[in-house]
């Protein structure tokens, strides 16, 4: 049923695409599998327990519309784990991971409304989480406004967990509502943006619900120019308002990436991310510790992803590595981490929690089939073991290997 469904939505398309004028009709997909081979993935693993090989299937089928002044995208999603249902039935249905339309009133305005991926900047705060086999979206209202250089988007939302007459409980899955203003201009060969996000959560039941909100504010100043062998990236954030836990917050996030290319084939890189974090030797109402928002994990801070969540105390992330180009569709990074705490985990073990070593390696064969795979090593230390609550076992050697290969088929496109 769900085959016919999908072939007839695709027949549908391509009749209506021949008799519109000025439209464009596109329906693509991405098969993608990803075998990871895991002990001590995000966390040390016991050495009386076995490692694990997972692998995971995504698919996502995309239906995009465009005419002269209005746009329109669905895109199905499924994720399984092989394995996870029997070869007598499909167990999972796709469900929707975009559906939204754009409307331009002119060739300056235009909105955007439905469920949306969002990526801005550097992608710390909204991020698409494409690595995800569970990518994000949101569901909100976007303006957009373009004056020569000048682009600026203002997004806005309201959650409710059902379609209800009652107003009896908080909402929880996710924040209540959502404002963010964001701006961009370049300034010469710079680029420069600045975002500002509110969002408000709800706490407890009727009548006592309560709401609170965080709000983040921001800035991206970054160079890259083909013409110039160096770039750099420097983000800025801040946070104030209040925490899930009702804390007064005030916390912060800075972050340098530096690029120097010495060849066509050969590019080092170095920088540092710093997150503050709050003293947990004392009791406080107030956090310091920031909070990613909804951004990507996997693109930062260790490929194995221990830092994905920010420890109470912060986090120190200075890193340095090479990567090469041998071909247009062949490259490889390698890149090593020194992870600390912001403030002191406790005055005898300070705030040192470990390093890592990430290889990455990608291979394009095409437009629509590449390869991926890496390895990733962790070296523990009591401030790893104790934040991670594995103090009182013996851990493997924390290690991560996965190959990832990904099919972009089109199916049609006018």
């Amino acid at each position: 049923m769900k085959k016919e469904t999908t072939l007839l939505l695709i027949y549908a398309l391509s009749v209506w695409s021949f008799g519109a004028y000025a439209q464009t009709i596109k329906v693509d997909a991405e098969i993608r599998s990803r075998a990871e081979y895991r002990q001590g993935f995000r966390e040390p693993l016991a050495d009386t327990l076995r490692s694990s090989t997972v692998n995971n299937l995504r698919t996502k089928l995309n239906f995009a519309y465009s005419a002269e002044n209005i746009r329109a995208k669905i895109s199905l999603l499924d994720t399984r784990t092989y394995g996870s249902t029997s070869t007598s039935n499909t167990g999972n249905s796709p469900g929707i991971l975009e559906a939204w339309g754009e409307y331009r009133f002119n060739p300056q305005f235009a909105f955007t409304l439905g469920r949306q991926s969002l990526e801005y900047d550097d992608k710390r705060i909204f991020s698409a989480n494409n690595w995800s086999n569970t990518p994000g979206a949101h569901d909100l209202l976007l303006a957009k406004y373009t004056s020569g250089k000048l682009e600026a988007h203002l997004g806005t939302a309201w959650n409710n967990a059902g379609d209800s007459t009652k107003y009896l409980s908080a909402y929880t899955k996710t924040y209540k509502s959502l404002v963010f203003l964001w701006l961009t201009h370049p300034i010469g060969k710079v680029t420069a943006s600045a975002i500002a996000v509110n969002e408000s959560f709800e706490k407890g039941n009727e009548p006592t619900i309560r709401t609170v909100y965080r709000n983040t504010i921001g800035t991206n100043i970054g160079l890259k120019n083909s013409q110039i062998p160096f770039s750099f990236l420097f983000s800025a954030y801040y946070q104030f308002g209040h925490d899930n836990t009702q804390k007064d917050l005030n916390a912060y996030l800075l972050a340098l990436k530096l690029e120097q290319q010495l060849s066509q084939i050969w590019t080092v890189h170095a920088g540092g991310d710093w997150f503050s974090g709050s003293n947990t030797k004392t009791t406080s109402s107030k956090s310091h510790t920031f909070n990613k928002l909804y951004g990507t994990n996997h693109a930062f801070n260790g490929s194995i992803e221990y830092w994905g969540n920010i420890p109470s105390q912060g986090l120190t992330d200075l890193y340095g590595g090479i990567s090469a180009r041998f071909s247009p569709k062949f490259d490889i990074d390698f890149t090593f981490h020194k992870f600390s705490t912001s403030k002191s985990i406790s005055e005898n073990v300070g705030k040192n929690i470990g390093s890592e070593i990430d290889i990455t390696a990608n291979y394009n064969l095409s437009k629509e089939f590449s390869l991926q795979g890496g390895w990733s090593g962790y070296f523990v230390t009591k401030g790893t073991r104790i934040i991670k609550k594995k103090t009182d076992i013996d851990t493997k050697f924390p290690q991560w290997a996965y190959i990832m290969i990904a099919f972009k088929p089109t199916f049609f496109s006018k």
